[in-house]
């Protein structure tokens, strides 16, 4: 047996490595194959065709490596080496595994460093499906007080993705646009408690989440994107090595993790009458808010009065929200005192407003951010209509359909910042037939008068819709009472839902 592999026996057969010599090279074996079987393998300095092995088997381990898990590093010469896959328990290197050929096109392992030869594609797949065994060069130690992290995709089939911290509108990317087949790097700060997503490239949708990852300082981490989109028996999910971790037999220490997202989908509505614009910005409960609002993050410049954000997704979590002027362009100072420990829990659907006076007059609310539970299913031949008191200087109404002694009530006795919630009302909504060519009408609660219409009004079958009552400051002109009706089923006009000032 030549001095290579002499080494790699025994590495096998020993304890945790204390590193590398600086004459020797160390490399390890990743099955990320979806459906293809364990494996054992063997090894030939390149083109010399005499294989030793298999090493697994000669380590102890005839169950060969399995999917989605990593040898630990064995100790190598440095040099160039084909690889040659045989079955599990298999005698001898005589016989491929499933009549593969012999890989022959690795790097060369070089003194020193280490390196990571994966097995990724699909058996009988096409084209970059392939599968092949690729050698990937591995992170050295961190600087002080830092961690290495990298991204290697290896999941057949799925687009180019972007990986990063956080999730929905909050994501912030760290790898961006890496390919099947391809690997990227970063030191980063220690990780605590982190959530990290990963999307297609481009995208504003999470299709896969690590919620609560750490990375102490001085840990030297692989990712690895394993399995396939839309296959229950092998989904997508990550493969999350510690590098430079205690091996577990002749494993690297692995946990298989994530998870569909988890998230949340808010929209924020500016029904402050005497408000000039403003942002939001968003931060986990008692952490400090980031540098960028969350709206100027989205490429707006600001939500003005009587706008209504689209839903944007968020992660599930509890937090403290800030409301800034747009024009500051930052989170360091807050309009209004913030509204701490907001709960949004996954598949909430829900409006932020911001309602009441920057200045209040008289008896009028200050201004202040409102939470409204939105609903997102409604039946295909049936409508959903709510509505919200936003006008600050209006007090208790009822809102109906009709006018004068025709008039219908339908939301009884809303007071400012409410919506209704008598029966038969779920969540403030009306479930109901289809309203064709109506008149919305609003009433002080218990009078006769009308105070505010809007005729020739329709919601649709399979609409969802919000009616808000804005404006009407006390002794204010500009911005007097109006509805703002929000057709919260349609697709987003850009950043905006689409809404409707009248009369």
């Amino acid at each position: 047996m030549n001095r290579s592999l002499v080494l790699i026996a025994f590495a096998a057969g020993c304890g945790a490595s204390v590193g590398p010599a600086a004459t020797n090279a160390r490399v390890r074996v990743a099955h990320l194959s979806p459906g293809a079987p364990a494996v054992d393998f063997c090894l030939a300095p390149h083109g010399t065709a005499s294989f030793t092995g298999p090493i697994l088997a000669g380590a102890g381990r005839a169950a060969g490596l399995s999917y989605a898990t990593v040898t630990r590093y064995f100790d190598v010469d440095p040099a160039r080496y084909d690889v040659r896959l045989v079955a599990p328990g298999a005698a001898d290197c005589k016989q491929p595994l499933a009549g593969l050929d012999d890989f022959t096109k690795l790097p060369e392992l070089t003194a020193g460093a280490s390196f990571t030869v994966a097995a990724e594609g699909t058996l009988g797949g096409q084209g970059d499906a392939a599968f092949t065994l690729r050698g990937y060069a591995d992170d050295a130690e961190p600087a002080a007080g830092q961690a290495a992290l990298r991204f290697l995709h290896a999941s057949p089939g799925t687009p180019a993705v972007d990986v990063g911290a956080g999730g929905g509108a909050l994501f912030a990317p760290v790898f961006t646009n890496v390919a099947f087949g391809a690997a990227a790097s970063v030191a980063t700060a220690p990780l605590a408690d982190a959530l990290l997503s990963a999307r297609a490239h481009g995208s504003s949708d999470d299709v896969l989440a690590i919620a609560h990852a750490a990375l102490p300082a001085g840990t030297i981490a692989t990712a690895f994107a394993i399995g396939q989109l839309g296959v229950a028996a092998t989904p997508l999910r990550v493969l999350l090595c510690i590098d430079n971790g205690e091996p577990n037999g002749v494993h690297s220490p692995c946990t298989v993790v994530g998870d569909a997202p988890h998230n949340a989908r808010l929209r924020v509505a500016h029904l402050a009458p005497d408000a000039p614009a403003v942002d939001v910005c968003l931060a986990p409960a008692g952490a400090a808010f980031g540098a960028t609002p969350l709206l100027r993050s989205l490429g707006a410049t600001g939500l003005s009065y009587a706008q209504v954000t689209a839903y944007v997704a968020v992660p599930a979590a509890s937090y403290d929200v800030r409301v800034v002027h747009a024009s500051a362009g930052g989170c360091a100072t807050p309009a209004i005192p913030d509204t701490r420990g907001v709960a949004v829990t996954a598949d909430l659907v829900a409006t932020v407003a911001a309602i009441g006076d920057l200045e209040p007059i008289a008896q009028d609310p200050a201004l202040r951010l409102a939470v409204f539970v939105d609903t997102a299913a409604v039946a295909a031949d049936r409508t959903k209509l709510r509505f919200v008191h936003a006008s600050p200087g209006t007090p208790t109404v009822d809102v109906g359909l009709g006018t004068g002694a025709g008039f219908q009530r339908l939301f009884a006795g809303v007071a400012f910042g409410k919506v209704a919630v008598h029966a038969p009302l779920e969540n403030g909504y009306l479930d109901t037939v289809p309203i064709m060519s109506t008149t919305l009408t609003a009433r002080l609660a218990g009078s006769s008068t009308d105070a505010l219409s809007i005729a020739h009004i329709s919601f649709d079958p399979g609409a969802i819709a919000t009616a808000f009552a804005i404006g009407g400051k006390t002794a204010q002109s500009a911005n007097p009472l109006r509805f703002l009706v929000c057709r919260d089923s349609r697709p987003a006009d850009g950043l905006l839902t689409a809404c409707t000032i009248a009369p």
